[in-house]
């Protein structure tokens, strides 16, 4: 199985009642980026799930309400309530469901509130992009014959809007790209060339740097043999790595 079709079974797979995919399997074993695409995924399908999971009541806590309400001090609050509401002190066993879907959507909102993973400054970029780069795996689903359709579909699998800097002026040529993981955030990733050499672009939505970035800024830096740039340009953070 190729990097594509792998993308293709990620999106589409059900992880309650589908069998896990043997190709797909055997696949990660030889692509260290879409198995960190796959946790990622089944984290997030987990922690869904794990939200819309029904749980029952305790037996007893509508029980427990009630003689915690009738502990009250202040029972002329108890008398305006039922008197202005029209609802007898008995039916108040119902308390008990209405926590319980309360807690529920609290939850739920929790979950999909959580922040995405994210680097604390720069130089962690810089470092985990030369790392990746040095791992080699230059293998693109997409060249640049299908590029306009490649970027329509990263923008659907990274909600984001991915743009491409203008690098032609300063001699650089585009090969080809794929989707991939910068560390544990999921990123857009394309091969460059300039003068013979072959180089790395990350691009990532810029919710996953934790510090201020300025527009056109620089962070430039020589580690591991490699020369790697770092900046932000249409609300998207650049990893260049040559």
């Amino acid at each position: 199985m190729e990097c594509n079709a792998f993308h293709h079974w990620l999106r589409n797979r059900d992880i309650r009642h589908a069998p896990e995919n043997t190709g797909a399997i055997a696949h990660m074993e030889d692509c260290e980026d879409c198995k960190k695409l796959y946790d990622l995924d089944t984290q997030a399908e987990q922690a869904i799930a794990l939200a819309f999971t029904e749980k029952d009541m305790p037996p007893n806590l509508a029980a427990q309400i009630d003689r915690r309400l009738s502990l009250e001090k202040a029972p002329s609050f108890l008398d305006r309530f039922t008197s202005k509401q029209g609802m007898p002190f008995s039916r108040l066993k119902h308390t008990g469901w209405i926590a319980g879907i309360t807690a529920l959507v609290l939850l739920t909102a929790l979950v999909f509130s959580l922040a995405p993973p994210s680097f604390k400054n720069l130089e962690q970029i810089s470092e985990q992009a030369v790392m990746d780069h040095l791992k080699g795996n230059r293998h693109i689903t997409f060249d640049t014959a299908t590029l306009y359709q490649a970027l329509e579909i990263l923008k659907k699998e990274l909600k984001f809007n991915v743009v491409l800097p203008n690098l032609d002026d300063q001699g650089y040529f585009l090969v080809g790209g794929r989707l991939c993981a910068l560390g544990n955030c999921r990123a857009a990733y394309f091969v460059i060339e300039k003068q013979g050499k072959t180089g790395s672009l990350f691009i990532m939505d810029i919710d996953h740097l934790d510090s201020e970035l300025s527009d056109g800024s620089r962070f430039t830096t020589t580690t591991k043999g490699c020369t790697a740039q770092v900046w932000k340009e249409n609300g998207q953070v650049y990893a260049m790595v040559f």
